[in-house]
């Protein structure tokens, strides 16, 4: 087991093991062994759903599914996640659930990334962005009910620097937006408004200069998948150029634009104002005149220094899908 801890990679540094590729065409059969478990699952206790359901949720869906006595809970910190996951892919369990947000599932799957153990993720966090582009929703009964007949597939992924996402990753002074909601998430609504006290300096605090083209803007959101679907706001109608990123830019000009901007966004009509624009593309560097570039990789803050170098990776991370047809 020590050994196995020295040589994997750290789940946040996804480029030292591109090189890496796992075994491709791997068959999983998900019938239930006596000595092993089929599916073990990790629940993240410091994750949302936990904080405010404890393991009630989980244990009514694994109940609903049939799965109560076959299914082992495994409960843990964030920061442990890692070496839970390895340990569970040595005992030879052939995949694992992650119960948490975002942020938790990627932590696991990008340490599983050449073990063969894909990983299942499900919602138990806030927004649960990558249930919703694994599975199509975030349906904790249903994510286990159809677990007999998931497929595991290769998700197409990104670099920010040396931070790997496989939703999206958010960079520039409109992501103190994101840390109000966090901060309220986390320690209660009072203390989410002081933070408004920050918001106004925090959010022109600079400007995000997009490389070659020289153009400036306020906010850059990477996916590698559309946004909207990567934020779980439906899909574009156009086909998606596999492996690749989607971009979006946009420019801001105050309050009134930002909130317009979130709007749109919501309503799945951001693609028609003429301050936003996307682009498909395979990498890209952004730039950032005067403080650091804050970023937020599959909802979890970083801080990026004055450049960040986005790059798409194919084969990022095997998970299992429950949707009947998948293109990753």
């Amino acid at each position: 087991m020590t050994d196995l801890l020295e040589t994997r990679p750290n789940s946040a540094r996804l480029d030292e093991v591109i090189s890496q590729e796992p075994t491709a065409g791997h068959i999983f059969d998900f019938a239930p062994k006596k000595a092993v478990p089929a599916l073990a699952i990790l629940v993240n206790v410091s994750a949302g759903a936990y904080r405010f359901f404890g393991l009630m949720r989980l244990r009514r869906a694994l109940k609903t599914a049939g799965l109560e006595d076959q299914v082992p809970l495994i409960q843990c910190f964030g920061h442990e996640l890692q070496d839970k996951a390895l340990g569970l892919a040595c005992s030879g369990v052939l995949a694992i659930g992650v119960f948490g947000g975002d942020g938790s599932a990627r932590t696991v799957a990008l340490a599983l990334r050449g073990l063969d153990v894909p990983t299942l993720p499900l919602p138990g966090g806030t927004l649960n962005r990558l249930c919703f582009r694994v599975h199509g929703h975030a349906n904790l009964t249903k994510i286990l009910r159809d677990f007999a007949r998931a497929k595991p597939v290769w998700l197409t992924g990104g670099l920010a620097n040396e931070h790997a996402f496989l939703v999206a990753s958010g960079f520039g002074p409109w992501m103190a937006f994101q840390d109000m909601r966090e901060t309220i998430r986390a320690h209660g609504f009072l203390k989410g408004l002081s933070a408004l006290r920050l918001l106004r300096r925090d959010l022109f605090a600079g400007k995000l200069t997009i490389q070659g083209s020289g153009q400036r803007r306020d906010v850059v959101i990477a996916a590698p998948t559309f946004v909207d679907a990567a934020f779980g706001l439906g899909e574009h109608s156009d086909e998606f150029n596999l492996p690749s990123l989607e971009v979006a830019e946009a420019r801001l000009q105050g309050i009134g634009s930002t909130l317009w901007l979130a709007a749109h966004v919501l309503a799945c009509r951001w693609r028609q104002l003429g301050y936003a624009q996307a682009h498909i593309v395979t990498e890209k560097m952004i730039e950032i005149d005067g403080e650091e570039i804050v970023g937020l990789v599959d909802g979890e803050r970083r801080s990026f220094g004055h450049s960040v170098h986005l790059r798409v990776v194919q084969r990022a991370a095997l998970v299992l899908s429950t949707r009947t047809t998948f293109e990753c």
